[in-house]
Order: structure tokens, then C-alpha cells, then sequence
């Protein structure tokens, strides 16, 4: 006998066998025992949640000879007809293939005669979003008004193409994702049920990779059994070729403590064994939504990572990062997983990303590598607190054999530092924590001038609105006048403007007949 996929052999075949939609199921199963079935039912949600299993249960119990409790018996002749395929007045479409005006057309054609053996004419149309604009038109009479014989059941993925004249003929039911812990009892009964040893560990994290979907639980499942009869949670990931638990967690570890070789060493090693680098980096950014979680909630029940079995790990994580940091992981990983698609040189792209989130680049902040040494840039002494402004004028001291010379001065044009001769040390000191700590970041940004009586903080234009809040320059005031500036200013960075001088009666003349502009002198008058 030929092998039949594990979803396919346990397809549900009543509405009690199904999972996750009880709100759907109930409804139905009730119009079916009172008889007030209607016309036209549109199946909506993502895939592997039932709307095509619901269809094909509906489609055999208003045909059943006998029904029970609104189930079909799948016993009498109609059921084993539908069941078997050889039902003559049950058709199932596939919108995706049949979405031409002419597909439509025949439905059209056909739905007026009297079913030939069953009570009902049914039609079942998957992917209904699929047909075309004239397909759409043809449909919508038939939908209006039906022969008393015939039921549609239209089931789609993407709701939002559907035609909203089509929506307003047919009953709606939304299908919802399957809660992880229903589709790992569920697994848990298909494995006991074929003599396959499944783990609990296992099963939970089939149903988090499921991701809502049945079908998709219970493929994996199959795919992970192999020809072996135990499925453990390492059989899982070999089979899969996903990232373990343990390789990401330590993989994270090494991103919160700058260790680019070590994220380094851990990618390579996954991806020498064949994980996939999409996966990998998935897999990643799922870590850092439960670290992120847990960082925000504490809320372990909420934890879907391959790492949520194990939430106190996780905790461990959580409690090494910042909030701040860990926004820039999930950035930066989610621009990489973007770029992905479009890239050939997948590893490359994978290995730089780690570098620049173990190295911070970009986030304000550099980590120092590990073993590498880090030099710390030289400060003017604490108690120099004078500010460049107030110094003494005199004339400038020659280097003696003991004074070195004094190396060439930094200006705003040369530097985008704006030559602060040490007043960004001092005064992000005397902010310190009063500000929060994107305001501090772009403190390496910002070019500080001072000037008789004001230091200006020359800023990038993208930081200008929330560094001149009110209570963020009552900090930067207070700072500026413990270093001897009486007020501060903040403004964008490069939209100074430049300071010309009036022109004189000369140079108006000049301009003036440059542009072919005729002047008459005339003299002026003694009353004047």
C-alpha cells in the first residue's frame, strides 16, 4: 500500500475530531442538526487551521443519510461517496489553477440541474481570492440566488482580496491559529497512535515551529521521525536543520558580551553541519522576542523560541542586556533576514551581521573585541574647569626642551567634532544619568562650541526635536553652567548661518552692472 502523508491519514472526519476551532464547529454543526444551512459559507484564516477539512465535513453532512448530532456518519452511501472522491455533486476547485470567467461559467451552467445522486449540489472552492475580476462577476448571481439544491463554500488565505460583494453573500466564519499546547497533545496522540516514542520536549517544540498550523505541526512531525521510531528534541533539529536551543543561547551570550569570535565560531559550526542561514538567523530573532519578553513581562507563557523550554536560561539572558541593545539586535537581525532573500552571499552577509552586533557598530556604543586592548583618549585634568572662552589672551609660549610642541589644532571644518578641546568629556559627565541614554549616544555626534557666553550643541538633524525637550536642556543648562557657560543652545548640525557682511554703495554698483542693470547717478539734494 502506498504511504500516505501523517496529515492526510489523520485529517479529521467529524466536526468533534477537529482542533483549535470549537467556535466554528459548534455554529455548523447546529445548522446542519436544525436544518437552516445557508447557501453560501466563505472559510477565512492562514493556512493548516481547517477551513478546507471543515469544507469537506460540511459538504458530507448535508448530504448524509443519517446524520448524528449534526456529524456526518461517513457511513451510509453519500459518505463513503464523498470520502472515496466519487460523488458526482461534490466538486472541489482550486481557484488557484480554475480562475478564468469560463471556470465560473460552467459552475454556473451546471449548479440549475438537480443533483444527480446526493440531496445537495455542493461546491467547494479553494483559494477563492485567486479568480479573476470576470470570474468574480459571473460568480455573483449564482451567489445571489442559488437553486434551493446548492451550497458554496468558499475558503481563502487572503481575505482582503476578496471582493466585499462576494463577502456580503455568504456567511463568514474566521478560522483562528491553533494554540501550541492543543497541537502538542495533538501530536502527542497521532505519535502514540503509530508507535512513534515522542518526547514532550519534542512535541512542544514541533508545535512552536507549527506556528499555528496543524497541518504544518503534523508534517514536521513527519519529517522528523525519518525511519526512526524515537523523536527527541536533537532528532528534531538534525532533521529540521535548525540552530539547537543550546547553539543559540550561547550565540546570544556572545552577542551581549562583545564576543564577535565566539558568535563567529558558533555560526560557522552550524553552518558547516547545514543549518540553513535564514533559519539560523529566524531562529535567532525569536530568542531575542522571548529575551525581550521576559526583559519587559517576566510572561514565560508567552515564550516561543526553541529556547523556551528552558525560560530560567532565557532570564539569564535578559538580565545581561539593556533594553536599548537589544532593540538594536532585533534591527539589525530583521534588516539582515530582509536582505537575505535577495543576496548570494548568504554566510557572508550572516557573519557580518554578528560582527556588528557583537561590535555595537551603529549603535551608539563599541564594544572592545575580546583580547583586544583598548586605549583610553586622554582628558584634560578634573579641576580645569575653565572654559576656553574666559582663558587669558597672551602671547603664545615657544616649546622649551621640556614642553613638547603642540600639534595642529582641530576646527569645525576639519572635524565633525567641532574641536570641543574636551568640554564633550566633561560635560556628558556632568549629565550623566539624568538623560536617558539615546539622548547620551548622540552626545558622539554632536559638535560642541563655545562661545562667550552660550556653548552650542550642534546636533544631527535626526536628534534635534527630542535633545530640545524642555526637561533634557534644564539638564544640558545646568551642566553648561557648572563649566562656566551662562545658557546653551541646541541646534541641527550644518544649518548655521553664515555670517556676511552688509554691501556697500560700491559693491551694489558692481552687481548692479554685472546683470546689465543701468544706474542713474543723481545728486543729492541739500535739503537731504
Amino acid at each position: 500500500m502506498a504511504h500516505v502523508a501523517l496529515y492526510r491519514k489523520w485529517r479529521p472526519l467529524t466536526f468533534d475530531d477537529v482542533c483549535g476551532q470549537q467556535h466554528i464547529t459548534d455554529a455548523l454543526r447546529a445548522q446542519v442538526q436544525s436544518g437552516r444551512v445557508s447557501h453560501a459559507y466563505l472559510f477565512t484564516g492562514t493556512r493548516g487551521t481547517g477551513k478546507t477539512t471543515c469544507a469537506k465535513i460540511l459538504a458530507r453532512a448535508v448530504c448524509c443519510e443519517a446524520p448524528r448530532d449534526g456529524n456526518p456518519c461517513n457511513e451510509c452511501a453519500a459518505c463513503r461517496a464523498v470520502l472515496e472522491e466519487n460523488a458526482l455533486d461534490v466538486t472541489e476547485i482550486d481557484a488557484a489553477s480554475n480562475n478564468g470567467v469560463d471556470n465560473i461559467r460552467e459552475i454556473r451552467d451546471e449548479a440549475v440541474f438537480a443533483p444527480s445522486m446526493l440531496r445537495r449540489r455542493v461546491y467547494i472552492i479553494d483559494e477563492v481570492h485567486m479568480l479573476s475580476a470576470g470570474a468574480f462577476n459571473a460568480l455573483l448571481k449564482i451567489l445571489e440566488e442559488p437553486p434551493e439544491h446548492v451550497l458554496f463554500i468558499l475558503a481563502t488565505t487572503e481575505l482582503h482580496k476578496v471582493p466585499a460583494t462576494i463577502l456580503s453573500r455568504c456567511q463568514r466564519y474566521d478560522f483562528r491559529r491553533i494554540a501550541p499546547q492543543t497541537l502538542s497533545e495533538r501530536l502527542s496522540r497521532i505519535a502514540r497512535s503509530e508507535g512513534i516514542e515522542l518526547t514532550p520536549d519534542a512535541a512542544a517544540l514541533l508545535a512552536r515551529l507549527g506556528d499555528g498550523s496543524m497541518r504544518d505541526a503534523i508534517s514536521l512531525l513527519d519529517r522528523a521521525r525519518g525511519g526512526q521510531s524515537a523523536v527527541d528534541v536533537q532528532t528534531v533539529t538534525a532533521a529540521l536543520g535548525i540552530a539547537s536551543g543550546e547553539t543559540l543561547k550561547r550565540t546570544m551570550q556572545a552577542l551581549i558580551d562583545g564576543d564577535a569570535p565566539g558568535a563567529l565560531r558558533l555560526f560557522t559550526e552550524s553552518y558547516m553541519q547545514g543549518r540553513d542561514v535564514t533559519s539560523f538567523f529566524d531562529e535567532l530573532l525569536n530568542v531575542m522576542r522571548d529575551v525581550y519578553i521576559l526583559k519587559t513581562t517576566g510572561l514565560s507563557e508567552y515564550l516561543i523560541s526553541s529556547c523556551a523550554g528552558d525560560p530560567e536560561g532565557l532570564r539569564a539572558l535578559a538580565d545581561g542586556i539593556d533594553v536599548q541593545l537589544l532593540e538594536y539586535f532585533v534591527k539589525t537581525a530583521s534588516e539582515l533576514l530582509s536582505r537575505l532573500t535577495r543576496t548570494a552571499i548568504r554566510r557572508t552577509d550572516g557573519e557580518m551581521c554578528l560582527i556588528k552586533m557583537a561590535l555595537r557598530y551603529g549603535a551608539g556604543q563599541t564594544a572592545v573585541p575580546a583580547g583586544a586592548v583598548s586605549a583610553a583618549p586622554a582628558k584634560r585634568p578634573a579641576d580645569d574647569d575653565t572654559p576656553p572662552w574666559r582663558e587669558e589672551s597672551g602671547p603664545a609660549k615657544q616649546p622649551g626642551p621640556e614642553q613638547p610642541a603642540a600639534g595642529p589644532v582641530r576646527t569645525e571644518a576639519q572635524s565633525g567634532t567641532g574641536g570641543d578641546d574636551g568640554v564633550r568629556e566633561r560635560f556628558a559627565a556632568l549629565v550623566g544619568d539624568k538623560v536617558n541614554r539615546g539622548v547620551r549616544i548622540y552626545f558622539d555626534w554632536t559638535d560642541f562650541i563655545p562661545a562667550p557666553g552660550r556653548l552650542t550643541l550642534a546636533v544631527p538633524s535626526e536628534a534635534v526635536g527630542f535633545m530640545s525637550k524642555p526637561d533634557v536642556l534644564a539638564v544640558f543648562e545646568q551642566a553648561a553652567q557648572q563649566l562656566g557657560y551662562p545658557a546653551v543652545l541646541v541646534e541641527e548640525k550644518g544649518k548655521k548661518k553664515a555670517r556676511g557682511h552688509s554691501p556697500g554703495l560700491a559693491e551694489i554698483r558692481e552687481n548692479a552692472v554685472k546683470r546689465g542693470v543701468s544706474i542713474r547717478e543723481q545728486p543729492i539734494s541739500d535739503k537731504h
